[in-house]
């Protein structure tokens, strides 16, 4: 959040003869070598039009570099005291190397460039500028088909219903709901993913959402619900593949879900309390794709409820950008009795795993909970932890 503030720094420069304007944001700036003021006026961020009035000691000749964002769209205009700039400004003409032909310079439509207006300014110049927003996909850098929705400069954020409210005591609380996905690879985002109403930058997927379509709405607009914005797109093959996998995977975790005596939370403060959080004072909260956990340089326990008559097991949750400063080698003991040495390695992507540790009945036997441990061997470290499950070990999964 400390970025905001800096924002103010990149907005104009100045170099010889030649002011830029980076960012079209509402502002006011005094090129006091030039003996120049600026004001920057916006209908941004749903907005699609920026003004900038000029102020000067007296008239001056200077270049001013107006930035053409890689997300303006066709359209694309601008105008000096009312009259648009000629089309071989804003595209100007290039040679190109040995044909010798002049083209217009597409190259301006890539983030970072600009349209360069050299005139003699005066007190009461104003320059308009049109940048239109259009619809476009942001793909994540090691896979195509996992995107961001951009609308110009604006994430849009998809509405997946009210926030989750509290969890039920010592239970994992798996959402029921899925995100949806969206059967649309390979097809041009603005055939289904349409305009609804009046409201900018208001949108719903049209008939390509696997289990729902979705509304989408700018980032910041969406409050107090629950939200997704990173997107896998399939087509429909794929779909059928992959949504045997899911299936599989959904019944894995609710057959999970019912062999579950109690599931403890690392990294919650609450859940921590419930099931008597110990440490020396050398543990830290870590979060990962959402998922709050805890790593530790010595050791951290648990307090977790058994059912003695039954064969139980420990089910951790791990996850292979584990986040912890050092090598993860650690034992796990139930009520000081070791059960089993693990190790923890790294590896991309990060992915969220789980292992089974059976307990011998003879730990549990006449208890009610036991204490679950945590404990880092010679110079390593108990690696992020984000589950912690006690399980009916012989129940149906």
């Amino acid at each position: 959040m400390e970025s905001h503030a800096l924002h103010g720094d990149g907005i104009y420069y100045e170099s010889g003869d030649k002011l830029w304007v980076n960012l079209y944001v509402p502002s006011t700036a005094q090129w006091a070598a030039a003996g120049v003021k600026l004001q920057m006026d916006t209908n941004f961020p749903e907005g699609e039009s920026a003004t900038l009035k000029l102020t000067l000691e007296s008239p001056r000749q200077f270049v001013l570099a107006l930035r053409r964002p890689g997300w303006a769209g066709d359209g694309f205009s601008v105008k000096v005291n009312g009259k648009p700039v000629s089309e071989d400004v804003i595209n100007p003409l290039r040679e190109v190397p040995e044909s010798g032909r002049l083209i217009a310079d597409r190259s301006l439509r890539k983030s970072g460039s600009y349209v360069e207006l050299k005139r003699i300014w005066k007190t009461g110049d104003t320059v308009d500028l049109i940048l239109p927003k259009t619809l476009r996909l942001e793909p994540l850098p090691d896979n195509p088909r996992r995107v961001a929705f951009m609308w110009g400069l604006l994430v849009l954020a998809g509405d997946l219903g009210p926030e989750e409210r509290g969890r039920r005591e010592g239970r994992s609380g798996y959402s029921r709901e899925k995100t949806p996905v969206f059967i649309a690879a390979e097809r041009p985002v603005e055939e289904w993913l349409k305009p609804t109403g009046d409201k900018p930058g208001h949108f719903r997927t049209d008939g390509v959402g696997r289990q729902r379509d979705v509304d989408l709405v700018p980032f910041y607009r969406l409050h107090r619900r629950t939200y997704a914005v990173y997107w896998d797109l399939f087509t429909e093959p794929e779909w059928k593949v992959k949504e045997a996998e899911y299936a599989a995977e959904q019944e894995r975790l609710r057959k999970l879900e019912e062999a579950t005596v109690a599931y403890a939370q690392p990294g919650e403060m609450q859940p921590e309390r419930n099931f008597n959080f110990q440490n020396p004072g050398d543990s830290w909260v870590v979060r990962t794709m959402g998922r709050p956990g805890r790593w530790g340089r010595s050791w951290f326990s648990f307090d977790l409820p058994v059912e003695s008559d039954r064969p139980m097991a420990l089910v951790v949750t791990y996850c292979s950008d584990h986040h912890s400063r050092g090598r993860a080698i650690f034992d796990i003991l139930v009520d000081g009795q070791k059960i089993a040495n693990q190790e923890v390695t790294r590896s991309s992507p990060a992915r969220f795993y789980d292992v089974e540790y059976a307990i011998e009945a003879d730990l549990i036997k006449g208890k009610e909970k036991v204490t679950m441990r945590f404990q880092a061997t010679d110079r390593n470290v108990v690696a992020a932890i984000f589950g912690i499950r006690m399980i009916r070990a012989h129940a149906e999964r």
